[in-house]
């Protein structure tokens, strides 16, 4: 049984846009009166937990009171599940929102979700097998955003409340990672790609290799010996996007992890190539939906951990 969409619609209260209901599965949840909401800031206090891995295949989870984010989308699949109420998801400005307790978005699909009012577990990655499982579901459910099937969401639910009630570090959260992932598309989920000179270019953007190159492009499409005109197609026939983008999106994450680490956001941007803290912030918002010093700079409300890289 899966959860699936009800064809009537509610108003909600708070808002004039259109929210209709999914099925919420049976599975553990907390309670509204376990839930610690923080003051009008939205955050918990019970300080969110941010960690991130560095590669070769990005990927990062977040566990925390969810915030408002605008309608954005990005290269990486991401999973939202709610461990409380369902909140409220889109994939239009201005389109009707729909309650979920869960969804998953395949890459590039754009999509906005509201405030919550409670703890969600929400995941990042460029695992290919995750981005299949996303489209198939988008298909079966006639769905942009469609909501995990209810026997995956229950396998996932109470390892993510035992992570919610615990001090997470980097070992807690790679267990995690491990685990959702496994219980999404299987022990093989770290797999790498097909094409070697695909991942030979992807192992060559470092973060000096962002701040040094003036033609990326070229100098990846020589290392690998082919035209720049064959690099550009078979990359995109490989990861779905241009190379141009994943390059953006490279800088978006190498900034994202020096601020992690402690590093300022003129800092960051600089060291990923972007001409500085504003240019840094304009992707982070199409990208993510938020700007970047609304996480990183909330050092009293989230807990960020790198994770080493795989």
């Amino acid at each position: 049984m899966s959860e699936k969409h009800c064809a009537n619609a509610t108003t909600n209260n708070a808002t004039t846009n259109t929210v209709a209901r999914t099925d919420i599965a049976d599975g553990p949840r907390l309670a509204a009166d376990e839930i610690a909401s923080g003051a009008a800031s939205g955050w918990p206090i019970q300080r969110a937990s941010v960690v991130l891995w560095s590669g070769p295949v990005i990927r990062a989870i977040y566990l925390g009171m969810e915030p408002s984010f605008t309608l954005h989308h990005h290269y990486a699949t991401q999973i939202s599940i709610s461990l409380g109420a369902p909140f409220r998801v889109r994939t239009r400005a201005g389109g009707p929102y729909t309650e979920q307790r869960s969804f998953i978005a395949a890459p590039n699909i754009p999509h906005q979700v509201a405030e919550a009012g409670a703890p969600v577990f929400d995941l990042w990655s460029e695992d290919r097998a995750l981005a299949d499982l996303a489209r198939r579901l988008r298909t079966r459910f006639v769905s942009d955003l469609p909501a995990l099937p209810v026997e995956l969401l229950n396998g996932l639910l109470p390892a993510l409340l035992t992570f919610w009630e615990r001090s997470p570090d980097e070992q807690a959260g790679k267990a995690l990672l491990s685990h959702v992932l496994t219980t999404l598309i299987g022990p093989t989920w770290d797999e790498g790609f097909d094409d070697p000179r695909i991942a030979t270019a992807r192992a060559l953007v470092t973060p000096q290799f962002l701040v040094n190159q003036s033609q990326p492009v070229t100098s990846l499409a020589e290392c690998v010996h082919l035209s720049p005109s064959r690099f550009r197609h078979l990359f995109r026939s490989e990861m779905g996007m241009s190379v141009q983008s994943y390059l953006r999106w490279k800088r978006l994450l190498t900034a994202l992890l020096s601020s992690a680490h402690g590093a300022s956001l003129t800092e960051a941007a600089h060291a990923a190539g972007f001409a500085d803290s504003a240019h840094l912030t304009r992707v982070c918002r199409a990208t993510f939906g938020t700007p970047p010093a609304r996480i990183f700079k909330n050092s009293h409300a989230v807990q960020v951990i790198p994770g080493a890289g795989r």
